[in-house]
């Protein structure tokens, strides 16, 4: 599909704040009743992260400045998948970044974190991630990369059918999967039913053949008596 609209061109780092996650000093422990929300690498496996189900930790120190709040975008800087998804969740609810995870908030009301997380996700920016990626057998990306990554910002409204656009074809491709796996699984079953169909009347031509034989033996000993 094909647009013309007019966009506006910068870089990731002069249109969003972004900061690094809390390093925790210590072994993380979960604490489900005085803990403090918590948001790490391993939460991240979708385009968008729920608040209200990120779990529990003992944590110390200021945690103000790694606060995620709806609306912000969160980065995978370590590993071989470098993605991004935005966090959803209800007015007030908000959680502690741990790095590696990095926090990405627009600056302006004319950005929607949606389609930040959907641009980072692009191919042309994973391009970008991958020249400026640093190590070999741990990958990360450093925060000056994601700084400098191209932004070609349309407007809100172009923004929006983006990713709605997008959502719709993931749920397509989802739905996709999950019919062709049904399928399959239908499949699988009706050939096991005829396996199992032809176990029993080859059961049933042994047993009638055995019984015709008998038959045939009875009248050959009464006619040669």
């Amino acid at each position: 599909m094909r647009m013309t609209y007019s966009t506006k061109n910068t870089t990731l780092g002069e249109a969003c704040e972004i900061r690094a996650g809390y390093t925790a000093r210590t072994a993380l422990t979960e604490d489900a009743e005085q803990g403090v929300p918590a948001i790490q690498l391993r939460d991240l496996h979708s385009e968008q992260v729920s608040l209200g189900l990120v779990g529990r930790y003992a944590l110390d120190g200021k945690l103000d400045r790694y606060l995620v709040e709806p609306g912000d975008v969160l980065f995978r800087s370590r590993g071989e998948n470098n993605s991004a998804s935005s966090v959803i969740g209800d007015a007030g609810e908000a959680a502690v970044a741990l790095s590696p995870v990095m926090v990405i908030r627009p600056k302006g009301h004319d950005l929607l974190p949606e389609y930040v997380a959907w641009s980072i996700n692009q191919y042309e920016a994973q391009r970008h991630l991958d020249l400026g990626a640093h190590g070999t057998k741990l990958r990360m990306i450093p925060r000056e990369c994601l700084e400098t990554l191209p932004l070609h910002i349309p407007s809100v409204a172009v923004q929006r059918m983006i990713t709605e656009l997008d959502a719709l074809s993931a749920t397509e491709t989802r739905l996709l999967h999950e019919l062709a796996d049904t399928k399959r699984k239908f499949m699988r079953f009706a050939l096991l039913e005829q396996v199992r169909n032809a176990q029993l009347h080859g059961h049933e031509a042994e047993h009638n053949g055995a019984h015709r034989s008998s038959k045939s033996s009875g009248k050959s000993k009464r006619t040669n008596s």
